[in-house]
């Protein structure tokens, strides 16, 4: 029986290995018995000029764990970049309804006193027809829009992994943040945050480590040193008394005779891809800095949007109620009335798309830099 350890060492990629054994020898014809051991043996192998993969896995393991950290951050504000995507979502569609439901009945209004004119004797059939099939219209919308509420919801709901499904309003986040955003700070945020910057320097070392690795390929040379302690006797502490000393020391080569280039060849691959390597780092960095910078670059411009939306849904708003009780009293035809609630219908709609997109790139901006802006 025996027991043994062996432990490398990182810096020179060397082992040390500890163990101790003991035998029994028995003559059965005549009843006698033996007994071998060694008490301690210790054995040091020291590899000169070979690669050491424990000296860059030191280098790259705190990277990896790093990486993994700011990986788990970087996940938890993109959930918040799709929680806000699906939230909107329901916002939309509610608004949708809304105007549904306020197309549906103005029409419903519209259509009382047009059939009272035609009793009248002062409209015609055409215009109540007219009017009809928007009220059909403005149904069908309405439904469609409740659909969507309902579908929108239960994709928030099973997204958050909520059990509560019923419906709420949702209100739009219609009071923007000041835009005064510091490029510097933001881009030295960025290197001590993202994953990605921690990736390019676990991607760089790997490649480092692997040209080292083909450099050195075939170049070792083994030291070994080893030093024991052995006895025997007839019983089993006799082992322990005066073990008796046992040292070696040896030195082992491995050299290659030929490889017909093979080792060139493996350092010029590993030496092309460091190189490629790099490149594909400074463009990753390129393009994530460029996408930053429009980014910054575009807030302001979908603030401005958003702020002129709004003008433009009040001024919409005002304009058809004007025209609806012009088309009431007889002064605006069914064409105009049906003119002015398209542009007020679009009007709301391209506001509240205005504001989705600025809030869109908010949070993009937020989740690409991982920061507070």
């Amino acid at each position: 029986m025996g027991i043994g350890f062996s432990q490398p060492i990182p810096f020179t990629g060397g082992t040390v290995a500890v163990n101790t054994d003991l035998y029994r020898f028995d003559d059965f014809v005549a009843n006698t018995k033996q007994y071998n051991g060694t008490p301690v043996f210790v054995r040091l192998t020291q590899p000169l000029f070979k690669y050491n993969p424990y000296k860059w896995d030191k280098q790259i393991a705190p990277l990896l764990l790093q990486e993994a950290t700011q990986m788990q951050k970087a996940t938890l504000v993109q959930m918040a970049y799709e929680v806000y995507q699906l939230y909107f979502e329901i916002a939309e569609a509610q608004s949708n309804e809304q105007l549904a439901i306020s197309n549906l009945q103005n029409c419903n209004a519209n259509l009382v006193i047009e059939k009272r004119k035609v009793q009248l004797g002062v409209s015609t059939e055409d215009k109540v027809l007219q009017l009809e099939i928007q009220q059909i219209n403005s149904l069908q919308q309405q439904r469609a829009a409740q659909l969507n509420i309902r579908q929108a919801f239960l994709a928030l709901t099973t997204y958050i992994n909520s059990s509560d499904t019923s419906s709420k309003q949702m209100q739009l986040p219609e009071q923007l943040p000041a835009i005064n955003i510091d490029k510097e700070k933001i881009f030295a945020a960025i290197k001590q945050n993202l994953p990605q910057y921690v990736a390019f320097q676990r991607i760089r070392l790997e490649a480092l480590s692997k040209t080292d690795e083909a450099k050195k390929q075939g170049r070792q040379i083994d030291l070994v040193a080893s030093y024991g302690l052995n006895n025997a006797g007839t019983d089993l502490p006799a082992i322990y008394r005066n073990p008796q000393d046992q040292q070696r020391f040896s030195i082992g080569f491995n050299i290659p005779i030929a490889d017909w280039g093979k080792r060139k060849n493996n350092v010029d691959i590993a030496s092309l891809r460091e190189e490629q390597t790099e490149i594909n780092k400074k463009q990753a960095e390129a393009k994530l800095i460029t996408d930053i910078t429009n980014l910054i670059n575009e807030l302001p411009v979908l603030k401005t949007n958003v702020q002129q939306s709004l003008l433009l849904d009040t001024l919409s708003q005002k304009r058809f109620v004007i025209t609806n009780r012009l088309f009431q009293s007889g002064k605006a035809s069914l064409l105009e009335l049906q003119t002015a609630q398209t542009e007020k219908d679009n009007a709301r709609r391209n506001y509240i798309a205005s504001l989705r997109k600025f809030w869109e790139s908010y949070y993009l901006l937020k989740s690409k830099t991982m920061s507070e802006l």
